[in-house]
C-alpha cells in the first residue's frame, strides 16, 4: 500500500483532482466524484469543508514528500543532471507596516517561495519545499540533495549564486556529482577544505566555455517554474500559511503527474505504485 492511512489516501486523491481542476472546494466535489467514479477509485466521498480543513494541516506534507518521491523515481533510468532554483508564488493576501521614510502606511501582496529541484530531460520537480519566508536557499538545496540522491545518480548539479557556497560544493560532490554554481565576481579560489569548490571557480576562471554549458542546465529549472505556472496558474486561494503552503505543494504533484504521462509515452516509463 502506497498509504496504509486510508483516510489521508482519500484526501491526497481529493485535494490532487481539485488542485489539477483549479476548481474552489465547494465547485470540485462534483468533479472529484465524477473521476472517482471513471477510475474506479474506492473512497468515500468527504464534504467540500473538509478539503480545507485538511489542507491546512501540517501532517499532510509528509505524504506529499512521499507522493513526489514515488511520482518520480521511476524517472531515474533518464534523469543524471539535476539544478535548483526558487519562484515566487502570489497569494491573496496583503501586509501592511507605517513608513517613517514617506509618512503613511504602505501595503504590498503577499507572496510565498518554491524551492525546486528539476532534472533535465523530463523537467520533473523531484524535490520541493515551499515556505512563506525567503532566504535558506542553502538549506533547502543540501535538503534536496539528501532526497534525490535515495533514488537518481547524480552527474551534474547546477544553481545560480544564491546557492554559492563550499557546503553546497561538498554536498554534491560526495554524492559523486560535480556542482556547478555561478561564482561571483570576487569569488577566490581557495578552498578552505572543499576540493570540488576550488575545481569548480577554476573552471568557470579558466574554460568558462565548458562551465557555461554545464551551468546553463540550470535554464531547465527555470523553464520548469513557467511550464507549472501555465499549466496549474501562479497563485494560491488559500489565506493561512499552512494552507497556502500545501495547496502550492499540490500543484507540483499534479505537475509531476503530469511529466509522469509524458514519460510513460516518449521513454516507455512503466510507473507502479506499490
Amino acid at each position: 500500500m502506497l498509504f496504509r492511512n486510508v483516510l489521508a489516501g482519500t484526501i491526497l486523491v481529493c485535494l490532487a483532482i481539485q488542485g489539477y481542476t483549479g476548481f474552489s472546494d465547494r465547485r470540485s466535489i462534483g468533479i472529484i466524484e465524477m473521476f472517482t467514479r471513471l477510475a474506479n477509485i474506492p473512497i468515500s466521498m468527504p464534504c467540500y469543508k473538509s478539503l480545507s480543513n485538511y489542507r491546512n494541516n501540517p501532517l499532510l506534507q509528509p505524504y506529499m514528500d512521499r507522493l513526489t518521491e514515488v511520482i518520480t523515481k521511476p524517472m531515474r533510468f533518464v534523469e543524471k543532471d539535476f539544478s535548483t532554483d526558487s519562484t515566487g508564488i502570489s497569494t491573496q493576501t496583503f501586509s501592511s507596516w507605517y513608513s517613517l521614510r514617506v509618512g503613511k502606511e504602505t501595503r504590498h501582496r503577499d507572496h510565498i517561495m518554491a524551492h525546486i529541484t528539476t532534472s533535465r530531460v523530463l523537467n520533473a520537480a523531484v524535490a520541493i519545499s515551499i515556505d512563506c519566508n525567503k532566504g535558506k536557499d542553502s538549506e533547502y538545496l543540501r535538503e534536496h540533495i539528501g532526497r534525490v540522491r535515495k533514488n537518481f545518480r547524480i552527474n551534474d548539479w547546477s544553481g545560480d549564486s544564491a546557492y554559492l557556497s563550499r557546503d553546497n560544493c561538498n554536498a554534491v560532490s560526495e554524492t559523486g556529482g560535480v556542482p556547478w554554481f555561478r561564482p561571483k565576481k570576487n569569488t577566490t579560489k581557495k578552498p578552505k577544505g572543499s576540493v570540488s569548490w576550488k575545481r569548480m571557480v577554476t573552471e568557470f576562471k579558466d574554460n568558462p566555455d565548458n562551465a557555461n554549458s554545464h551551468y546553463h542546465k540550470r535554464s531547465n529549472s527555470e523553464s520548469t517554474n513557467s511550464a507549472k505556472k501555465k499549466k496549474f496558474g501562479k497563485s494560491v486561494r488559500s489565506r493561512n500559511r499552512t494552507a497556502k503552503e500545501n495547496e502550492e505543494y499540490m500543484k507540483w504533484v499534479c505537475y509531476n503527474l503530469s511529466v509522469l504521462s509524458r514519460g510513460s509515452f516518449e521513454f516507455g516509463i512503466k510507473p507502479k505504485f506499490s
